[in-house]
């Protein structure tokens, strides 16, 4: 491994985690190998005793080692034996908290569970840590809010339900709609309302080095900040009391409009190959297949070939566009070999 991956992989996992020689990337892979392990076994461990009591016990034992693995790589498969999913199990707070839980922490990078294992109080934390952890905490709330304030009374979604399950209900959906798939609603009865802001949330995905697609919160999180910086009239990028290389920032804002550009030619693609749909539906399902969520209306198998063919370049890009685009980046020099002359220009 040469220097400058080294130094390509440091920056991905945030540069205070490791060393940049041979030692520090074996380090860097034993923990990931050990971390993932442990944490699945323990989750299948709570699902196994969950479902002795409910299947036989080599299905019981299959079933928590599948949800257990699926659930903390952001995969959204499921081989539970009802027609209705995870939806069966929308009053389990067992099986509903665990697979939260551990699409929480695949979701937000195995750098970010280090540096929060490794200094343990939150001052310490490192620049990338605090911004992941407010990022995902805002967005959890966010989607929580959306989940109470528009499918509270509809009877095919949250309605039916106590005020207490309509709260778990939304936190699972919030943690698993923006980056795994898991859903224990059918987003063919949610409200339009409801589809387009979650639409909104799969399209920001996951952290950065982490299991989930999307846009990355770690990218939207220094995009806002750097706005809000220029909206205080300061020059510097900072945040917590740290200055964002002004790199980064650029990487930040090509990553993100390069994303959105993408998208849109994916769903006006679709809007012309299946124009049949609500445009609103298309939408969302293109915006999954971007973040590599998972979650449909249920058009996808109605769509046609080319529909079908349009998604799965959407899954695909958005798998290896970001990161793609973000290696590129990082391997840029900060130093020009030449400038041009300054010359203001109009805006706004």
């Amino acid at each position: 491994v040469t220097l400058s991956q080294r130094l390509l992989i440091q920056e991905s996992f945030g540069g205070e985690l490791m060393g940049t020689g041979h030692g520090g990337l074996v380090r860097l892979a034993v923990g990931i190998v050990t971390f993932a392990v442990v944490s699945q076994a323990v989750a299948f461990a709570i699902l196994a005793i969950k479902f002795w009591a409910i299947y036989p016990p080599g299905q019981a034992l299959l079933q928590a080692l599948f949800q257990a693995v699926s659930a903390f790589n952001n995969a959204g498969f499921i081989i539970l034996p009802h027609e209705e999913g995870m939806a069966a199990y929308q009053r389990d707070a067992v099986v509903i908290g665990v697979t939260a839980f551990m699409i929480f922490m695949g979701a937000i990078s195995y750098g970010v569970l280090f540096d929060m294992v490794r200094h343990r109080k939150p001052r310490l934390f490192g620049l990338t840590t605090k911004l992941v952890l407010t990022m995902t905490a805002v967005l959890i709330l966010l989607g929580v809010a959306i989940f109470l304030v528009f499918e509270y009374r509809n009877p095919e979604t949250l309605g039916h339900l106590p005020v207490s399950q309509k709260v778990t209900t939304s936190l699972f959906e919030s943690v698993s709609g923006r980056t795994a798939g898991f859903s224990t609603l059918d987003y063919s009865e949610t409200e339009q309302e409801t589809n387009f802001m979650i639409t909104g949330l799969m399209f920001i995905g996951g952290a950065s080095a982490s299991v989930a697609g999307g846009l990355k919160v770690n990218t939207l999180a220094v995009v806002l900040v750097a706005v809000f910086s220029t909206i205080r009239g300061i020059s510097a990028t900072s945040a917590f009391g740290r200055e964002i290389p002004a790199r980064q920032v650029r990487s930040a804002l090509v990553i993100g409009a390069i994303a959105t550009a993408i998208v849109f030619v994916v769903v006006v693609s679709l809007s012309i190959t299946d124009g049949a749909f609500d445009f609103l539906d298309l939408f969302f399902e293109g915006v999954s297949a971007f973040g590599t969520v998972g979650l449909s209306t249920g058009v996808t198998p109605a769509l046609s070939q080319w529909g079908q063919l349009i998604l799965i370049f959407a899954m695909f890009i958005g798998r290896v566009g970001p990161f793609t685009i973000g290696i590129a980046m990082a391997q840029q020099s900060d130093v020009d070999r030449y400038r041009f002359v300054e010359e203001r220009v109009t805006i706004g």
